[in-house]
């Protein structure tokens, strides 16, 4: 039993000095290399890869660039079939035309339809409604984009204000909306939107010749306001059937112009008024129908809808007044 012991005791010794040999990095043998070194085949982290090209950012590239070197218009309404997008391009800034053919036998001309300011060519409700539906009663459609509206003012009183007595009384009468900018600041952003909306119209002549025909004017709002203003000066050609709704302008003396505006011009008229329309329309709708009724305005006729127009049943009333209204009075079968 006493030899077993340091028998014993000798061999865990050896076992662990055994381990720790093992685990010295430095009296390690290096492995010989039985393999041939790995050769990479991808490029390094570093370089760049260049970017994918899908159709979606083809597209992109292509509307972002032009042979020229001149920039284009991206394009807003990218849900829309190319064909029927075309740019025109006013003070150096390519904006949109969107372009509907007949649908059917009949070709009785085009429908030019201007949104309301601020909106698109392809404004949705009851403008982007009629773009798509005329075209079955043989009109084309040519919507053009309108002309913009100055950004809201945004008034603030600091806090240490708040407190402070005022220097003077309010101006404008408590029974009317406070004006937005001054009045000679708004007659010369409207004189602009003029200027823009008759450089538009000017272009159309090119891309009308595809549709040879009657002209049909469809306009809302206070698109509608600027267009009656630029038929009754002349600075735009008259077109076979002139269609506003809702006409207004938020400058109260040239809203309150429209009604012998509207009643001077000799085309055929139709005037449709929604009881949602803006409270400027509304105010002169019935002066519009009685002025235009005591200076025996040739062919005016305003129609009065039952229904809002975020109805989508009203829009369809629209179109059959529209389409019914223009096919009579352009005389085309």
């Amino acid at each position: 039993m006493a030899r077993i012991i340091p028998s014993v005791l000798s061999l865990a010794l050896a076992l662990a000095s055994a381990s720790l040999f093992a685990a010295d990095p430095s009296t390690q043998a290096p492995a010989p290399n039985t393999q041939a070194p790995e050769t990479s085949t991808q490029a390094p982290e570093s370089s760049p890869q260049a970017p994918e090209t899908t159709p979606q950012n083809a597209e992109t590239n292509q509307a972002s660039k032009a042979p020229n070197g001149q920039a284009v218009a991206k394009r807003t309404s990218s849900y829309l079939p190319a064909s029927e997008i075309k740019l025109i391009t006013i003070d150096d800034q390519p904006l949109e035309l969107l372009v509907r053919s007949w649908e059917g036998r009949k070709k009785l001309g085009a429908a030019i339809i201007l949104p309301a300011t601020n909106g698109t060519a392809d404004a949705p409700g009851l403008m982007a409604f009629v773009r798509r539906n005329i075209n079955a009663a043989g009109w084309a459609s040519l919507s053009l984009t309108p002309p913009t509206e100055p950004p809201a003012p945004n008034f603030a009183t600091p806090a240490t204000e708040v407190t402070s007595a005022g220097a003077a009384q309010l101006s404008s009468p408590s029974n009317k909306p406070s004006q937005k900018v001054k009045p000679e600041q708004s007659n010369k952003h409207l004189l602009e939107q003029e200027d823009f909306l008759v450089k538009s119209m000017s272009q159309l002549d090119s891309v009308g010749t595809d549709f040879p025909g009657k002209r049909v004017l469809i306009t809302a709002d206070q698109s509608a306001g600027l267009l009656i203003s630029l038929l009754s000066q002349k600075k735009i050609a008259d077109p076979d059937v002139l269609i506003v709704i809702n006409p207004y302008s938020e400058d109260e003396a040239r809203n309150q112009a429209i009604a012998e505006k509207l009643a001077k011009l000799t085309m055929p008229i139709l005037d449709i008024q929604s009881p949602d329309g803006h409270p400027a329309s509304l105010e002169t709708a019935e002066q519009r129908k009685s002025l235009a009724v005591t200076l025996e305005a040739p062919n005016y006729r305003q129609t009065t809808l039952a229904l809002n127009l975020d109805n989508e049943s009203a829009w369809q009333n629209c179109l059959s007044a529209i389409r019914g209204f223009a096919a009579r009075m352009s005389g085309a079968n």
